[in-house]
């Protein structure tokens, strides 16, 4: 695979990360840089290192650079034999005196890439704007920072990552069509989509069950739901706790000593002390973990199976062991310094085992049969779709594993999700749905907003897997499967005979995708974790706060799940490519916490750069100077403003030429606001409050401005942007009706993924799955159900 990667002035992380994971995995990928894009050499003797410019360099190695062709022809010439282009700075084309279709025109067999804030219009160009902009219109911001202060967003450079996973997994599925079809394509993702369907998972823990999603600090809305969801102090720092289930509570309860406390009947409904009373009962808290530092609530989590974490710094991230032990970390001179930054999140082996050879970096070194084979056709995906044809067994449960799937089920594949109708899905178990304030009447189970965005489309059976005619079965369905996918502890299921072993032996071309929290061989691999302790544990949660001020993390946004999600879907597709090549299938070993490791790859260089660990800097940017969230007239009212060069500073000075520091020679360069930037922060919060929200909005954006309204969820899922792009759909969900589900943050140029109906209820489809496809008799399948096998 031949890769082509389009620096230009615009260009950034989501970019540059998309090339690195294609380079990483065996394609030859070339930068060709513009004469004004950004050097990525920052000077050894910076004390205060650039996170960005650190990470731009990271994400360089591996790759050839060249300059970029000066013209149209030119760099259409450098085309010629070239699979991928990639570019996430879109007026790199217009410099260039072309535009993504007329290379498509040109060269019809390439699959160009392009990341964008907002996405390509139809003219195939796209609006300026930022990540802090993608921020504000999804909902993000709205839920980040204190009740009644304003929001915060999460720090430059992070989100760009899985915007930049989605972007390479798109462009390799673009070439398994090209192979198909013999003709390239678009793949257009905007970061702005790529929130808004991490938005569309995470609302649903809150506003489908009662519960506000709105600014609450250090603690989830409502708890989510249920104690504990919340950051507290301990003797040396301030730890993550979590739980969802009775059984999660009560282990925490012994681990305190069980103290009379917990035996009392207010102590007893975790959703009463998660919604009503939660700062009651952090105060019964508080006194043991007083007791107690980070180092010792890490070691007596581990022991006792809790779902708490410190609120870890990168010295702590560095000296983990098992993340040396794996490899991770991978030492690199950057800077002229040396340095350790994340490596893949994954090991790709034909073995499951912890000394197999990895073979992850050839994943793309095979080109594939031009068609997929008969045995696998399911027939039942609409035409056209690109992945008709592809079955995959999916047992995975909550978010991260299913929604790798579903993504591939909106393309055309055959998804048989398997549940248990005595333990299902979790998502399914989230309590009354409410609608309008009212209770929706009906089982919960089937209702569940968030089990349907997350399974949409799917084929739904259940079985006993504690039965052996039950493992018979499953064996069955993943020897005329594609793909199996799970996240179960590590180890289940080789405990329940299902592991990979057993089933590449009855399915040669079979490919295992295993999504743990720290992969599956390790001395943390048994590590539990929910999405707020794994993003405690990789130092995401100590970066999120006020200037100058302890953090206060992001748990109203779990950011592990999705990306998670999105950084699969790339091995997966990838191993499915190579098995149709060679015939031969492979076990693909995840960690759901080295993903997200690596998306703070800017904070994790510049820790080391400084040797200090990066303190929260709320909406500020390492480069760019004013950069935040401000106020508008008006109750709750918000714009965030991001000005990345001189030139859009003398745009906002000329709108707001009655303001003190419109015409202050101090701050008519970048690097001066930069030094005075809190002071600037103040003046133009003082003058963005004089100013209704939607009508500064239009304004600095007529000027060339990056300005975006800070929107609530019900503003942003009434947004014109996301039904422009076509990003929702209303589905009609069992007891409840019309809801809006989001489908996955991919525009092709002339694909769609498709979300054609709701997920499965329990066991919708045993009769189809066991009786059409499997072939079994209707009197057999009664006499399974009545054995409680198919249960």
């Amino acid at each position: 695979m031949r890769v082509i990667e389009l620096v230009g002035r615009g260009s950034g992380v989501a970019g540059a990360h998309a090339g690195w994971l294609l380079a990483r995995m065996g394609a030859q990928v070339t930068r060709l840089l513009l004469p004004d894009a950004v050097p990525v050499s920052p000077s050894p003797a910076r004390q205060d290192a650039d996170p960005i410019g650190l990470t731009l360099e990271a994400l360089a190695l591996g790759k050839a650079t060249e300059p970029a062709p000066g013209n149209r022809p030119d760099l259409e010439a450098r085309l010629d034999g070239i699979d991928v282009l990639l570019c996430d700075d879109p007026a790199a084309f217009a410099e260039l005196g072309t535009t993504p279709a007329a290379l498509l025109a040109h060269a019809p067999g390439l699959v160009v890439g392009v990341g964008s804030t907002f996405g390509l219009d139809e003219a195939g160009t796209a609006l300026p704007g930022t990540g802090l902009d993608a921020q504000a219109l999804t909902g993000v911001a709205w839920v980040l920072g204190e009740p009644g202060r304003a929001p915060l967003t999460l720090p430059a450079g992070i989100l760009e990552h899985p915007a930049g996973a989605m972007l390479a997994a798109g462009c390799v599925l673009a070439l398994d069509v090209r192979e198909a079809r013999g003709s390239g394509r678009i793949v257009d993702v905007a970061l702005t989509d790529v929130l808004a369907s991490f938005v569309a998972g995470n609302c649903r823990f809150y506003v489908h069950h009662g519960l506000r999603w709105h600014r609450s600090g250090r603690r989830a809305s409502g708890s989510g739901g249920a104690y504990p969801f919340v950051i507290l102090p301990c003797r040396d720092g301030d730890v993550c706790i979590t739980g969802r289930t009775r059984a999660e509570w009560e282990r925490l309860v012994r681990a305190m000593g069980s103290p009379e406390w917990a035996s009392q009947r207010r102590y007893q409904s975790l959703r009463a002390m998660g919604r009503e009373y939660p700062e009651e009962v952090d105060a019964l808290l508080r006194p043991w973990l007083a007791q107690h530092t980070m180092a010792e609530l890490e070691r007596i989590a581990f022991e006792n199976n809790l779902i708490v974490s410190p609120i870890r710094g990168f010295d702590d991230v560095l000296r983990t062991r098992h993340f040396a032990a794996n490899g991770f970390l991978e030492s690199v001179r950057l800077g002229g310094r040396a340095t350790r930054t994340p490596a893949l999140p994954f090991r790709v082996t034909e073995t499951r085992a912890e000394s197999a050879p990895d073979i992850a970096s050839r994943l793309l070194a095979h080109a594939p049969a031009p068609a997929r084979p008969d045995s696998a056709q399911s027939g039942s995906a609409p035409p056209g779709q690109p992945l008709a044809g592809l079955r995959i067994l999916d047992l995975g449960w909550v978010w991260s594993a299913p929604w790798v799937s579903t993504i591939l089920c909106e393309l055309g594949a055959q998804v048989i999700k398997v549940e248990h109708a005595g333990k299902p899905d979790n998502l399914r178990l989230s309590g009354t749905v409410i609608r309008d304030g009212q209770p929706v009447p009906g089982p919960s189970t089937e209702i569940s907003p968030m089990y349907h965005q997350v399974n949409h489309g799917k084929l739904g059976i259940t079985l006993n897997t504690k039965h052996p005619t039950a493992i018979a079965l499953l064996r069955r369905l993943a020897a005329v499967s594609d793909a199996v996918i799970e996240n179960m502890s590590p180890g289940t299921l080789d405990r329940q005979g299902l592991g990979w072993q057993v089933l590449q032996a009855d399915n040669p071309r079979l490919v295992m995708l295993s999504m743990s929290g720290m992969g599956q061989f390790g001395e943390l691999a048994s590590m539990r974790a929910y999405a707020p302790t794994m993003s405690s544990f990789a130092g995401l949660e100590a970066l999120v706060g006020y200037p100058g001020e302890a953090p206060i993390g992001a748990l109203n946004f779990a950011l592990a799940d999705p990306n998670a999600s999105v950084h699969a879907l790339l091995p997966l597709l990838a191993a499915l490519r190579r098995a149709r090549a060679t015939g031969r299938g492979c076990y693909i070993d995840f960690s759901q916490i080295e993903a997200l490791l690596g998306t703070l790859r800017p904070y994790l260089l510049e820790a080391q750069a400084t040797g200090r660990q990066p303190a929260p800097r709320g909406n500020a940017h390492p480069s760019m100077c004013p950069h935040g969230i401000y106020p508008a007239r008006g109750d709750d009212a918000w714009v965030s403003i991001a000005i990345p060069d001189d030139d859009r500073w003398q745009a906002l000075c000329r709108i707001a030429r009655d303001a003190d520091w419109s015409d202050d020679p101090r701050m008519a360069r970048a690097a001066d606001r930069q030094a005075l930037s809190e002071s600037l922060d103040a003046g133009l919060a003082a003058w963005t409050a004089g100013h209704e929200r939607d009508a500064l909005v239009t304004t600095l954006r007529a000027a060339g401005i990056a300005c975006s309204p800070v929107q609530s969820l019900d503003e942003a899922w009434s947004s014109r942007h996301f039904a422009d792009r076509g990003l929702m759909r209303r589905v009609a969900l069992p007891h409840y009706g019309p809801e809006p589900l989001f489908r996955s943050p991919w525009r092709f140029s002339d694909l769609e993924p498709r979300i054609d109906r709701c997920g499965p209820s329990l066991g919708e489809h045993n009769a189809q799955v066991f009786g059409d496809l499997l072939g079994l008799p209707a009197g057999e399948i009664a006499e399974l159900v009545a054995a409680g096998v198919i249960a």
